[in-house]
């Protein structure tokens, strides 16, 4: 009997339900508010471990966020724009002037160099006037001897000197300046550095002088040209040979340059006469020869106005560029 009662006081939960129906819904509202707090737990009460931090484009954690914020921009007054305006223009204006100092500063040096050299030719070629005025000078009196001899009746008295003067009536010979400094000048340009227009105008009339005298010395190889076959036909040419002597590392002066000498010519022995006395080729040849000599004295008058030119130039440089020692 009292296995049965026990077995019979054991109740469903449907008799539970019916016997007792409020304690059923508390049950319910507590298992929900388990579940709810499950749900919204913190990561506070979640382990550290069990955090996962996001995750980067290069799979790695951020952790630290940096927020990058716009630096504040303190705006300038007009005064300041117009300050930093005026520095600007300073600093190009003082870099202009700089610059400018100091291509005047390398002008000035290339001026006095190109000075220097100009009066170094100058010098030099002064020097060599100073022989080829006098040895012109000696050929033009040659030139009168030699027209003497040709007008005398024959036979002619010191016939070996009028050979010697005809062997050397038809070698011409040129005075060249030294005019390399002042071309070089002209054709890069640089003849403007010369500050002094009188010292550029007196160089510009060297020139003027120079180019006169190569002109006439064109007229006079014309001349000369004209005076061979004359000389050919009345002097005895096999004498001319035997005048000549030819040396080996033979040397020339400037004044026997001057002078016409490029080879050792002595006198010929004896008293040798004209091959011919063709009046007519006699007096052609005294013509050609006063046209020379008339050519000569043209050529001394215009080397005379370039050494007086060079004279000017070189005390105008020494006065200018305080050059009296250089």
């Amino acid at each position: 009997m009292s296995k049965g009662r026990s077995a019979g006081s054991r109740k469903s939960p449907e008799d539970n339900l019916k016997s007792n129906p409020n304690s059923y819904r508390v049950d319910i509202a507590q298992s929900e508010l388990t579940e709810s707090k499950i749900e919204n737990k913190s990561a506070i009460d979640i382990p550290h471990s069990e955090i996962k931090e996001p995750l980067t484009t290069h799979n790695s954690p951020l952790t630290n966020m940096e927020v990058h914020h716009h630096p504040d921009v303190e705006k300038k007054g007009l005064k300041e724009y117009i300050l930093e305006g005026l520095m600007i223009f300073l600093a190009v204006t003082m870099g202009f002037f700089a610059e400018s100092y100091r291509e005047q500063l390398s002008e000035h040096s290339k001026e006095r160099e190109y000075v220097i050299n100009i009066k170094k030719d100058l010098v030099a070629d002064t020097a060599n006037l100073n022989v080829w005025i006098p040895a012109l000078y000696t050929r033009m009196l040659g030139f009168d001897t030699l027209i003497n001899y040709l007008e005398m009746p024959a036979p002619v008295k010191d016939g070996g000197n009028m050979y010697y003067l005809a062997r050397y009536a038809t070698r011409s010979t040129v005075f060249e300046p030294s005019d390399n400094t002042i071309l070089e000048m002209k054709s890069s340009g640089n003849l403007r550095l010369i500050r002094k227009r009188e010292i550029v105008n007196d160089l510009m009339n060297f020139e003027r002088v120079a180019a006169h005298y190569k002109n006439l010395d064109d007229i006079a190889e014309k001349e000369d040209i004209l005076c061979y076959p004359l000389i050919g036909q009345l002097f005895d040419a096999t004498i001319f040979n035997k005048m000549v002597i030819y040396k080996k590392n033979l040397g020339s002066t400037e004044k026997d340059y001057a002078a016409g000498q490029r080879n050792t010519t002595v006198k010929p022995s004896g008293d040798p006469q004209l091959r011919s006395n063709n009046s007519d080729r006699v007096n052609l040849l005294i013509y050609y020869l006063h046209q020379r000599k008339s050519t000569f004295m043209g050529e001394i008058y215009d080397l005379y106005n370039q050494k007086n030119v060079a004279g000017s130039i070189i005390k105008k440089i020494n006065k200018e560029y305080s050059m009296e020692d250089e």
